[in-house]
């Protein structure tokens, strides 16, 4: 049976044509908002490979070639000396200033951007911050290009709803893609703060950093991952959610960087059957449990407990983890939370004052592209 893995859905490409067709008036405002992301890393920062490679024309064949007459001699490795690309997708957000997958521009020096309504490669662009963790990149451009914009959805879309991907799919430029929403909770294994919502709108390698889009051509969200046994789009997509990527976005623009707020809790649906076979008769109907206390966290300076049975925050009903992730999502460093949980059969007032999650930035290994 074939492993199921994740592929950061970003694509290697040599050479990329550009056609003129219009898009339908409805998605004409996407089309003249989303861009192609080239990214290049020049020949001398390509690492040579070892050993050298094959001689395919032998010493006693037909085909006499010349012989090694010192086999330890290195000097003939080589690599050829041949830039490596990469395209992925962004989209602008305002006059200036585009969003996409910060893995679309890790370990890449030069950036060109490909606008749909400009016929030119776009050169004179910074990268303003990057959040490696939630895997989001703020790009400026600094030439009017006269493009347009996107705008953040106002409200989550739900399970069922239709959505739309815009981007550069094994590159195949432009490609608008339909499908629904077909999960609103996918966690990310690395880290609690970042979890995604899944679509089967075909996104594949390419489509990386490009938006999804409700009906009314807002974004909903950022096109990150391909779930899939062969690499290939099999139907299940990952998507940052808009109020995280707005969250990083406007911190990013306001200071350069993000910064996350922390609890110091892990948790989970409570596994005990007969605790949970009690709480039900007691006529609970919240069932997440704090499950561990993180040491000097502010859950253990200002005294939750594992075992703890959250019941709100803030006076928002809780019931499952990501209600209280998409919670932090809307608090920063020094805001207090209101804590009702129940321990021992009564309910207990907890105030928490978050603290800062001490995370040491990733680097891009050649500084801001310029």
């Amino acid at each position: 049976m074939k492993k199921i893995i994740s592929i950061i859905i970003f694509v290697i490409f040599s050479s990329v044509s550009f056609a003129e067709t219009p898009p339908e008036w409805k998605w004409e405002k996407a089309y003249n908002s989303v861009i192609l992301i080239s990214s290049e890393k020049s020949p001398e920062n390509i690492v040579k490979l070892e050993p050298t490679p094959p001689d395919y024309f032998k010493d006693d064949g037909p085909f006499d070639g010349p012989k090694d007459k010192n086999p330890d001699d290195k000097s003939r490795n080589y690599q050829p000396q041949i830039p490596e690309y990469g395209m992925g997708t962004g989209f602008f957000i305002n006059r200036v200033h585009i969003v996409t997958n910060y893995h679309v521009i890790r370990n890449f020096e030069i950036l060109k951007i490909y606008a749909y309504n400009h016929p030119f490669a776009i050169t004179n662009v910074k990268v303003v911050g990057y959040d490696a963790e939630v895997d989001i990149a703020v790009i400026e451009v600094l030439d009017d290009i006269g493009n347009d914009f996107l705008e953040w959805a106002d409200t989550d879309p739900l399970i069922g709803d239709d959505v739309y991907a815009l981007g550069h799919g094994v590159s195949q430029i432009w490609s608008l893609t339909k499908g629904i929403l077909s999960y609103d909770y996918r966690p990310n294994p690395s880290t609690s703060f970042v979890h995604y919502i899944q679509t089967d709108a075909v996104i594949n390698a390419g489509n990386s950093g490009g938006p999804l889009l409700n009906e009314d051509g807002k974004v909903v969200g950022v096109n990150t991952l391909l779930i899939s046994p062969d690499k290939n789009y099999v139907g299940y997509g990952y998507v940052i959610p808009t109020p995280l990527v707005k969250r990083v976005v406007e911190q990013i623009l306001a200071t350069g960087q993000h910064i996350k707020p922390s609890i110091g809790i892990i948790m989970g649906i409570i596994d005990d059957q007969a605790l949970y076979g009690k709480l039900k008769e007691e006529g609970m109907e919240h069932f997440l449990e704090i499950k561990e206390i993180i040491p000097d966290s502010p859950a253990n300076r200002f005294g939750l407990l594992a075992g703890d049975i959250i019941v709100s925050i803030d006076n928002n009903n809780i019931y499952v983890v990501p209600h209280v992730i998409q919670l932090l999502w809307q608090r920063n460093p020094g805001d207090q939370l209101s804590f009702e949980v129940y321990r021992d059969g009564e309910y207990k007032i907890i105030d928490v004052v978050l603290s800062k999650v001490d995370s040491k930035p990733e680097t891009l290994p050649y500084g801001n592209p310029e």
